[in-house]
């Protein structure tokens, strides 16, 4: 709440809303997918709801309400990393066609700790492959030990797991039979019981699902989208 920017009162004109009425009418949208004119009473008018919610997420703060929680919450030491595609309209930017799920959306993508906590999230369009997530969350991470990063067959890639292996993070994966092998030198090897840690990144999906406003991308503005996700993710790190 302190990272929040609080309306300030000014010498002239109606007494400004508080940070908390703001917030409920913002949650009501978030958790129960309504239209932000039809929002129950919470001692605040919608578009002052509407107008709160667009200035905090064009100063990015709710990007660094998220870097804070998972700096203070999140061990990255063993990790895993998925994608989930958003059920999307065909808007011009941020959408495209997702043949792995058969669907038009909005890709998400997560990088969770071994309880499934989220620590790092990326958006794109639903046609991006996984792979190119990847250095985009290293990047975000940077400074964070990653000893291992357990990842699914779609992030098949000898060339990743060779540069992962030089910084001293180890990727374990199961291999396809197509899959790079070598002849000389240690092989790629595949740990079952780290692996398990992997199942929780699906239940973190399952957790953005429980709010509606998730599950289907109305947002023309893909910023904006961005900020209800950011805004999810804040609200499973303080319930953990």
């Amino acid at each position: 709440m302190e990272l929040l920017p609080t309306p300030k009162q000014r010498k002239t004109g109606r007494p400004r809303v508080n940070k908390e009425a703001l917030l409920c009418g913002i949650l009501q949208v978030l958790v129960l997918d309504i239209p932000w004119s039809k929002i129950f009473d919470c001692d605040c008018s919608y578009s002052s709801c509407y107008r709160y919610f667009k200035e905090i997420q064009r100063r990015g703060v709710f990007h660094l309400v998220l870097e804070a929680l998972a700096e203070d919450k999140t061990d990255i030491t063993e990790c895993a990393l998925d994608t989930d595609t958003t059920t999307s309209f065909r808007f011009k930017k941020g959408t495209g066609w997702d043949g792995k799920h058969k669907k038009i959306g909005t890709k998400i993508s997560l990088i969770t700790d071994k309880d499934g906590l989220p620590a790092d999230m990326e958006i794109n369009r639903g046609n991006k492959h996984d792979l190119t997530f990847v250095p985009k969350h290293l990047e975000n991470t940077k400074g964070k030990r990653k000893k291992v990063l357990n990842l699914d067959k779609g992030y098949t890639s000898a060339k990743l797991r060779r540069n992962l292996r030089c910084s001293g993070t180890k990727i374990n994966m199961e291999t396809r039979k197509s899959d790079y092998t070598r002849k000389r030198g240690p092989k790629f090897k595949f740990d079952e019981d780290k692996y398990k840690v992997r199942f929780k990144v699906e239940r973190c999906f399952a957790w953005l699902d429980n709010f509606r406003r998730l599950r289907l991308r109305r947002e023309f503005n893909l910023a904006m989208f961005k900020a209800f996700v950011y805004l999810a993710i804040i609200i499973i790190l303080i319930r953990n």
